[in-house]
């Protein structure tokens, strides 16, 4: 597993936390060596590179408001920032397939994110919908499951799971909150049909996802693998 620096607050840099990224496809990541503008460097400015539907990129500087990309943008602005008037560019997530996102001070340490359509709620309460893609990073990815991170500018960061066959990635839960009884009780409905996730959640202590999500994450991938083959 590679450590990879998740940034929970895009004004200071120092508040920022690391995530450990745990990658079953090789496909996820490529060597950012490929596109990183190694005659420019620019300190605290997300870098980015977009891959878009029709098969065209582009790269920049990330220059939405918050200079980082939250689950509820519409669009993806670069800028080169190689002049006093360069001009931004601006992507709908709607025509967005990937990106990658970097520091020029830390080239190898690449955030992946998909633009994917989220139901952004909890259980079986009425779902949140933008109407739009929101680009959310890959934090894990098997053939059962993608876990993406999807970074709110008032919330931090939440938590979703996607199977191949969901049409929108769901909520799972906040990074860095204890597990509530409430919330305890909207995960059993929502894997109500595995019971292998049903008795982790009920008997987890209530600083587990907190302390160690990645482990909720494994027993998620591996109750829907189980699933498959019976």
């Amino acid at each position: 597993m590679k450590q990879i620096k998740v940034f929970e607050d895009a004004y200071k840099k120092a508040k920022f936390k690391q995530l450990r990224l745990i990658v079953f496809v090789l496909a996820v990541m490529m060597p950012v060596g490929t596109f990183a503008q190694k005659e420019k460097i620019i300190k605290n400015f997300w870098h980015a590179k977009v891959w878009l539907k029709d098969g065209t990129t582009d790269s920049g500087y990330i220059r939405n408001g918050h200079n980082t990309v939250c689950v509820y943008d519409e669009t993806v602005v670069l800028n080169n920032l190689d002049g006093l008037f360069s001009k931004s560019r601006t992507h709908a997530t709607t025509d967005i397939d990937s990106m990658y996102i970097w520091f020029d001070t830390e080239p190898d340490e690449v955030l992946v994110s998909h633009a994917v359509p989220v139901h952004y709620y909890y259980g079986n309460e009425t779902p949140m919908e933008y109407g739009y893609p929101s680009m959310c990073y890959v934090l894990y990815q098997s053939k059962n499951i993608t876990i993406y991170d999807a970074w709110d500018l008032f919330l931090g960061d939440v938590y979703l799971y996607k199977t191949p066959d969901m049409q929108y990635a769901k909520a799972l839960f906040r990074k860095g909150k204890k597990l509530t009884e409430k919330r305890r009780a909207t995960l059993c409905d929502e894997f109500d049909n595995y019971s292998i996730i049903k008795n982790y959640i009920r008997t987890i202590h209530k600083d587990k996802l907190k302390d160690d999500p990645y482990s909720f994450f494994l027993v998620i991938d591996k109750a829907l693998g189980s699933a498959k083959r019976d």
